[in-house]
């Protein structure tokens, strides 16, 4: 009488378990957008996933709130800001002007409305072997890393079939704090 009534429930578990597959187990989802930053070589990595995943929140993660982008003495006149407001443009913007722009080039497009989110962005960076590091000799930068980077962007627009290009050498000015690296400067050294 027993075994009558524990068959029916033991086919009944069978069918259930029969359902899963044991050569395709289920796939969980384990990723995540936390940032570590760890060493410098991660934060560069992980600048190159903010790019291609083109992911401000992983962007902003990577720079020091007292961060600097640095421009060619060439590109001022072109796309310089007046951070001081004497009038004149600048040679360098601070975090909330490439936020701004990274979040624009990114998710909305440029700023004036001429140029849509690109559909493709793509960063590559040649890290160099670490004793090609350099540590900062100015004063107060004694603990600054540098790492100059050659790189290349690409920036793709399906729709128009066009795409911007550059290259150059970048160079990261790195700071730990509280255990995590952040670029406190990039300089830019592209080739338009």
């Amino acid at each position: 009488m027993k075994i009558a009534k524990l068959l029916p429930l033991c086919l009944l578990l069978l069918l259930v378990a029969s359902c899963e597959n044991p050569f395709r187990p289920r796939m969980w989802d384990r990723s995540s957008n936390e940032v570590y930053n760890r060493d410098p070589i991660e934060l560069l990595q992980n600048l190159v996933k903010a790019y291609s995943e083109k992911n401000t929140k992983i962007f902003k993660s990577l720079l020091h709130p007292e961060y600097r982008f640095e421009l060619l003495q060439s590109e001022y006149n072109s796309i310089g800001i007046d951070m001081d407001g004497d009038g004149i443009k600048d040679s360098w913007w601070g975090y909330d002007e490439e936020i701004e722009l990274h979040k624009n080039m990114f998710e909305g497009g440029s700023s004036d409305g001429l140029y849509p989110s690109p559909d493709k962005i793509e960063i590559k960076l040649q890290i160099p072997p670490q004793e090609l590091w350099e540590k900062d000799p100015a004063d107060g930068r004694e603990d600054w890393l540098v790492i100059p980077c050659f790189f290349n962007l690409s920036v793709v627009y399906h729709d128009t079939n066009s795409s911007y290009i550059a290259s150059g050498v970048a160079r990261f000015y790195l700071v730990q704090e509280g255990g995590r690296w952040y670029i406190r400067i990039w300089r830019d050294e592209s080739l338009l």
